[in-house]
């Protein structure tokens, strides 16, 4: 079961263990209650920060619990003793930790209840690109239907088709300005794929996990982002490492053809063309 819930976060696009910005409210997931953080394997089950409760604790406060909402799962160890016999015909008490678990609402997920956590303000320090900026603003200009959300705080960044809308965590959740236009643009260029764009998204449905399918359009969308990295000088070297280690993750899943990166790479390069409003008349030799 706990394997299950980090394979559905990496199945939603998020990486549990690793976020290149920092995360919203007091930082962690935490028991509304005690107010004590979860521990490490608890947060990544969680996958967001704030505040949780039990069923039986958002009734006692006096709240309820929204319909259709879904609980996540907290994990502990129990101590289990019992008494046996050893070798030498004496009695004795062997401990043996077994693993329980139980379910929480985030807070979000109930009403009636306010909540404990302070406002934090995010101020950026990070100076904004202004050849990215001009790039994002002529893109979204084109593309007028476009959703473009980054003036919220955010613990996830993705493209969702059906809203044709981007999300990313706002600029000043980064400690690297390179890293908030990498992730940025690599949901630009996901943002490409629509029907009524370069039509990637054949079935228009999302891609299982894992898949072929899902695989190359991680593959095009990492690619193009580093190309666009590169086209508007935002080439450091942490964000370029980065994106060679997610490409080799995602190439695995393609070793068993030889043209994958090939074919990737050449459709990454028509939606960094399209994100930059290069036509393919203007191309050269």
């Amino acid at each position: 079961m706990v394997t299950d819930r980090i394979i559905a976060q990496l199945e939603q696009g998020v990486c549990p263990w690793h976020c290149p910005w920092s995360k919203t409210g007091e930082n962690l997931a935490i028991s509304y209650v005690s107010r004590k953080p979860y521990s490490f394997l608890n947060q990544m089950l969680l996958g967001r920060n704030g505040e949780y409760l039990t069923f039986n604790q958002v009734k006692a406060l006096g709240g309820s619990v929204k319909k259709g909402a879904t609980a996540g799962m907290v994990v502990f160890f129990k101590w289990f003793e019992k008494e046996k016999t050893n070798a030498d015909g004496e009695k004795e008490t062997e401990r043996i930790p077994v693993l329980k678990y139980y379910h929480v609402f985030h807070l979000s997920d109930t009403t009636g209840i306010e909540s404990k956590l302070q406002p934090v303000e995010c101020e950026s320090t990070l100076t904004p690109s202004e050849r990215a900026e001009q790039a994002i603003s002529e893109y979204l200009t084109r593309e007028d239907k476009l959703r473009f959300c980054n003036d919220q705080p955010s613990d996830r960044a993705f493209y969702t088709p059906a809203l044709d809308m981007v999300t990313v965590p706002m600029l000043s959740q980064y400690e690297i300005m390179e890293e908030y236009y990498s992730t940025t643009l690599h949901e630009f260029i996901h943002s490409t794929g629509a029907k009524h764009r370069l039509d990637r998204f054949k079935d228009g449905k999302s891609a299982a996990f894992g898949s072929e399918t899902y695989s190359r359009e991680e593959l095009i969308a990492e690619i193009g982002s580093a190309m666009l990295c590169s086209a508007l000088g935002i080439d450091n070297d942490k964000a370029f490492q980065n994106s060679v280690a997610y490409i080799k993750g995602w190439s695995k899943h393609l070793a068993s053809d030889p043209r994958a990166i090939v074919t990737a790479s050449s459709k990454a390069e028509k939606a960094a063309r399209f994100f930059l409003g290069i036509k393919q008349e203007d191309e050269t030799a």
